[in-house]
């Protein structure tokens, strides 16, 4: 008995874990080998990746769902291409940190986060989400913000489903970490060369990205259907490039500067210099212009009635439902195409106040909505106001008129004054489908929910014109010239999918011509009271055209008869080969007549000419004075 006694108490002693040693972690042993070898880690991350891929190409489908999807599988270029970038990353990141479900996550919600986006800006805006967005997140967030109504679908909880099931099955059951840093590093490093060489070789490769599409919509189509053709991963990183200024071919400053010094500077005559307002009206369209809507209430005579006293057309703008900067910013720098405006930018401000012109303006708005305090500041602003400018700031028309005439009045009168200003009660204020502001047009045919809303934008329409013929009213006897310019920024949204537009059978398809206006346009008009006509010895009535925002004011100043400054001069030159540059769909307009994506002969060649002045003068502003004096 002893000795067994012995036996048990020397067993129990030797099963007995030396001192200091860690117990085994609880389910460590049941996962045996899984848990120690890496390389099903970098299998499962392949997949994973793999799978993001797939859910970002789901959601860059947007509204045109599972036949766009399967579609792209008709090119298998088209679907690795989609498909290698999350993958790379996330075996880059488990690299550097050693951890598989970092990758994956950090990875998955960067991905699926930028396709939700583009997803739900398909939804509101009709526009695909490019790299140069990025630079605006948070502006874009902020819109998003209870401003529209979002549809959130399957495809949204796939993507949830699959952050949340992958990160926490690799928490789980993931391995050690590849290696230690002396074998990771160089595996990270060949990533990083095999990344860039792909992007360099592949993702910028403009012939590589004519062949590889889906095959659900037509080859000739808009930029942004073309976007949606290739997924959604792919044609964002083909975007990158485009989210700087191209050099354009043969650049070269002193080319710019030889091509710029055919034109001379003209300076305003002393006599001639008056006063101008600029206002860009928010979602302001004339509906009436279609003939759809049968109107118990006229909201658009007293703005008719402006029409018929001004100098009136239409602009052609570059978008659709949302990003107002493209309008306003091209109406004051001239360019053709948007920059991203990150240090002082040659403008028409900047000529202004050599010609001695006070610039200075008003939105009542957020000032760091679309960067505009910054950005206004280096477009040649003296002074901008916004809703938080003032102690009684308030975003309605009727606050907006009322402050533009009183900065007006309290203006320095020993200078002449340009005033640039921008409303914002119209943007959103309608998207209401269960209820109305009042009843406007006959219902017919429309379901409720369109009806809702076009009676609520018709109210805040008609509400903004009595504001604007009150405002301009304000002006008529005065015995300072003033001339006021009023155009709108973009047509307006009216629900998801376009649908409102579809239910009163207006035609939003920018491949055709018909669609392509009623997508595009807006109004303006050029009013000069009895002042300013006299002085400038013009009656500012009549049709004024059609042309894009970059020659708005190339038209103010006809109107003027001021000369400008060179550049003018070259852009009125590219006006007259073509009054049409839309950026959205590379249509330009020769000689006013039919749209087309090639221009050809002289107007080619010219321009050409001016992409290399316009880069020039938006890239080389400390040079601007030099080509520029009188």
């Amino acid at each position: 008995m002893i000795e067994m006694a012995t036996v048990t108490q020397r067993t129990r002693v030797a099963a007995r874990p030396p001192e200091g040693a860690r117990p085994p972690a609880r389910g460590r042993e049941s996962r045996g080998a899984i848990t120690r070898n890496a390389a099903l880690d970098y299998a499962a991350l392949i997949f994973l990746g793999i799978a993001v891929g797939l859910v970002s190409m789901l959601l860059g489908a947007a509204d045109y769902g599972t036949p766009m999807f399967l579609s792209y599988f008709s090119s298998p270029v088209l679907v690795a291409l989609n498909l290698l970038p999350p993958v790379l990353l996330m075996l880059l990141i488990y690299l550097v940190t050693g951890r598989s479900w970092i990758a994956f996550l950090s990875v998955s919600l960067f991905v699926t986060t930028l396709a939700c986006v583009h997803f739900f800006r398909m939804q509101i805006l009709g526009d695909a989400l490019v790299a140069a967005d990025i630079t605006r997140a948070r502006e874009a967030g902020m819109t998003f913000n209870g401003t529209y109504t979002l549809r959130i679908e399957w495809r949204i909880c796939a993507a949830a489903v699959l952050i949340a099931a992958g990160a926490a099955s690799l928490a789980k059951f993931a391995g050690r970490p590849p290696g230690p840093w002396f074998i990771r590093l160089p595996g990270a490093a060949l990533l990083v060369a095999i990344s860039a060489a792909l992007y360099a070789g592949a993702y910028t490769d403009t012939g590589l990205y004519e062949k590889t599409r889906g095959e659900y919509l037509p080859q000739e189509d808009t930029y942004t259907r073309d976007f949606i053709s290739r997924g959604f991963v792919y044609p964002f990183i083909y975007s990158v490039q485009d989210a700087f200024p191209k050099m354009p071919d043969r650049y070269t400053p002193q080319m710019a500067d030889w091509l710029l010094g055919a034109y001379e500077y003209d300076a305003i005559p002393d006599e001639k210099k008056v006063d101008i307002i600029s206002v860009m009206l928010e979602a302001y369209c004339d509906l009436s212009e279609f003939g759809a809507l049968d109107f118990k209430t006229d909201v658009y005579a007293g703005f008719h009635r402006l029409q018929s006293e001004s100098v009136s057309g239409r602009l052609i703008d570059n978008i659709f439902a949302g990003g107002t900067i493209d309008t306003e910013r091209l109406f004051l720098t001239g360019y053709t195409s948007m920059d991203t405006y990150s240090e002082p930018t040659d403008s028409y401000l900047y000529y202004l106040k050599e010609q001695g012109y006070a610039t200075e303006g008003f939105h009542p708005g957020d000032r760091w909505f679309y960067d505009r305090e910054e950005i206004h500041e280096y477009l040649g602003f003296d002074d901008y106001y916004f809703i938080d400018s003032f102690e009684d700031g308030d975003p309605s028309d009727a606050y907006f008129f009322d402050k533009v005439t009183r900065l007006y009045e309290s203006r320095d009168r020993s200078r002449p004054y340009f005033s640039h200003n921008l409303s914002i009660q119209n943007h959103g204020a309608y998207y209401d489908t269960e209820t109305m502001n009042g009843i406007y047009i006959e219902r017919g045919e429309l379901t409720e929910p369109a009806f809702n809303i076009l009676n609520n934008y018709l109210a805040g329409i008609y509400d903004t014109t009595r504001r604007l013929e009150g405002f301009i009213d304000g002006y008529r006897d005065s015995a300072d010239p003033v001339v006021i310019l009023i155009y709108g920024d973009h047509k307006p949204w009216l629900g998801n999918s376009e649908s409102v537009y579809a239910e009163l059978g207006i035609d939003l398809d920018p491949t055709t011509e018909e669609g392509f206006y009623n997508r595009y346009t807006t109004p303006y008009i050029i009013w000069a009271n009895d002042a300013a006509k006299a002085a400038l010895g013009n009656d500012f009535t009549g049709d004024g055209g059609d042309f894009s925002p970059c020659f708005l004011m190339n038209k103010l100043f006809d109107l003027c008869s001021w000369g400008g400054d060179r550049y003018m001069k070259a852009a009125n030159a590219l006006r007259a080969y073509t009054d049409v540059v839309n950026t959205p769909t590379g249509y330009f307009r020769p000689g006013g007549g039919a749209l087309t994506d090639t221009l050809s002969g002289d107007a080619a060649r010219f321009y050409s000419n001016f992409r290399i002045i316009e880069y020039r003068r938006a890239s080389a502003f400390v040079t601007t004075q030099s080509y520029q004096t009188k």
